[in-house]
């Protein structure tokens, strides 16, 4: 029998289930805080970020990176994958009225609850008609605060229109377009350094999920940025990682 009693639990025997193919789980990181980075850095072997906007992507990946040594670790060996989510027509036109009657789907209190309690902090207290207060920036999901407060900012948006928005995407970056103008996009940011793939967060299912399997994957697969085939069975072997040591 195995047994383990440390500070935080307590084993009494080994797990009844066989030793997964991989080795052992992926291990998947999100928080882009200052504590979050170096924890990735040193553990992660994906990270799963929002990054809205090209340059603080750009800046995300270089900064990551450029932690790995001091962790004994190469460049590369984290793959970074910001969320994203796709809305997708067969015109832009299309997609943006799309855009449209999503967002008006979304009670601004849906998106102030979620918002809230990613803060940890209660903001349907605050006068829903003006801007986004003054908050305690050491509680809750500190990246998280510091990007809706950027947008709330540089939109001039009031927390009804934040709650909108972030209830829509939860502060992640919305993609309206054609295929061929997201396929664009997510060249554009694996060309410049801005992540190793991505996160996709379908807007609605199974039909949003759809879209993309049948829309933009074969736009990307023809640009040669997606596979056709798989070269192995497990999600390690998907992302290109390396198999575990068996003694970890």
């Amino acid at each position: 029998m195995c047994k383990h009693k440390g500070e935080f639990f307590q084993v009494k025997g080994p797990l009844n289930v066989p030793r997964a193919p991989q080795g052992r789980p992926v291990l998947v990181q999100a928080g882009s805080s200052e504590r979050g980075r170096d924890f990735a850095a040193r553990w992660a072997e994906v990270i799963f970020t929002a990054q809205p906007a090209l340059e603080g992507a750009r800046e995300f990946y270089k900064d990551i990176n450029g932690r790995l040594a001091k962790f004994n670790r190469e460049p590369g060996s984290v793959k970074i994958m910001p969320g994203v989510m796709p809305i997708i027509g067969e015109t832009e036109a299309e997609a943006k009225r799309k855009e449209e009657l999503l967002r008006e789907l979304v009670h601004p209190l849906a998106g102030l609850s979620l918002l809230s309690d990613s803060m940890n902090q209660d903001l349907s207290q605050f006068d829903l008609d003006k801007p986004l207060p003054e908050l305690d920036t050491m509680r809750g999901n500190q990246s998280r605060q510091k990007i809706v407060a950027q947008l709330a900012k540089e939109e001039g948006l009031t927390l009804a229109q934040l709650g909108k928005r972030f209830g829509a995407s939860r502060s992640h970056r919305v993609l309206v377009g054609t295929p061929a103008q997201i396929a664009d996009n997510f060249e554009e940011w694996l060309e410049k350094e801005a992540c190793d793939g991505f996160n996709i967060m379908c807007p609605y299912l199974p039909g949003g999920l759809n879209e993309f399997v049948e829309l933009v994957v074969p736009e990307l697969q023809r640009r040669g940025i997606f596979r056709k085939e798989y070269t192995g069975a497990t999600l390690r072997d998907h992302f290109g990682l390396e198999r575990p040591d068996p003694a970890v």
